[in-house]
């Protein structure tokens, strides 16, 4: 297993974890807008490998004031070996290493599982937000 950067060849790969996984969104999950968030920020999409194939990834969002983790997920055929954990352990490193020191990650109310998770990281709920959206201009 090996952890990386993403690159754009890397799409199709990635688009189908995160498929399987069941957290693909379609509006921001496109190759161009990933493409994009990796120009700016070479760092922000973090890929594990099991040889040729992505395994595992994990988004960060750094932002000096509030920075954001994203998208965690690892294949379910490689869960229960810690994966999560080493892709956890990379991205709050990366963020660290920028001076951030209090992160902020998304979970849905009712996920337990993955609320424990985070949990055992030393994650703490914050406050309970709704997630809201707006459209500021038609899609391509």
């Amino acid at each position: 297993m090996h952890i990386r950067n993403y690159k754009d060849a890397d799409f199709p790969q990635l688009e189908q974890l995160l498929k399987i996984t069941k957290i693909y969104y379609a509006p921001l999950d496109k190759r161009p807008i990933l493409k994009n968030k990796i120009e700016h920020d070479p760092e922000s999409i973090i890929i594990a490998e099991d040889g040729e194939n992505i395994i595992g990834t994990v988004f960060i969002i750094y932002d000096p004031w509030n920075s954001f983790v994203y998208h965690l997920a690892v294949h379910p055929d490689y869960r229960g070996r810690g994966l999560a954990n080493k892709l956890m352990d990379e991205a709050e490193g990366r963020l660290k290493a920028r001076g951030m020191n209090r992160p902020t990650v998304f979970v849905e109310e009712d996920n337990e599982k993955v609320l424990d998770f985070y949990k055992k990281r030393g994650w703490f709920v914050l406050y309970k937000v709704f997630c809201l959206e707006k459209v500021l201009c038609a899609e391509n």
